[in-house]
């Protein structure tokens, strides 16, 4: 039975840089940094010769992982990962003080790709929505959790 999302895995091009996004500018904790190679290593990732450097970056309001792995010799190939293309994926980040968070990225440089919206029908009903885009262009979209002390509408 399936019970709940362990992690997703974002592969990156410079671990350190991803790292300093993840965990400085969003806030998480960073869990352990491993360089892995090997057989095993080969077999399960299909590149001969790799070197998979992994991390991990726990988020403080989320129970699941972000993990970080840049392949050092496997492809080259830089994928675009434009929303509107099949097979792209974004992650989504529970945020508190949306307006504060995005003040901080504007400062630090990260790209945001509007202003924030209100989500209509679903699960995110009411919810402000944004997204911005991590060092390698992944869309990373910033929820904000609701206020609990806030009249509910």
């Amino acid at each position: 039975m399936t019970r709940s999302v362990n992690h997703v895995g974002i592969t990156v091009g410079d671990l350190e840089r991803s790292l300093d996004f993840y965990a400085r500018v969003l806030g998480g904790t960073t869990v352990g940094v491993w360089e892995r190679s090997g057989p095993r290593i080969d077999a399960v990732t299909g590149y001969r010769g790799v070197v998979v450097r992994q991390a991990f970056v726990r988020l403080p309001l989320g129970v699941a992982l972000v993990e970080l792995l840049q392949y050092v010799g496997g492809s080259t190939v830089v994928t675009d990962p434009d929303h509107g293309r099949a097979g792209s994926v974004h992650l989504a980040v529970d945020v508190e003080g949306l307006d504060e968070v995005l003040e901080r990225m504007r400062t630090e440089g990260v790209p945001i790709l509007s202003e924030p919206i209100t989500a209509g029908e679903g699960p995110l009903e009411g919810r402000r929505v944004v997204y911005v885009l991590d060092p390698d262009r992944v869309r990373v979209e910033l929820v904000e959790v609701p206020d609990p002390s806030a009249p509910r509408p």
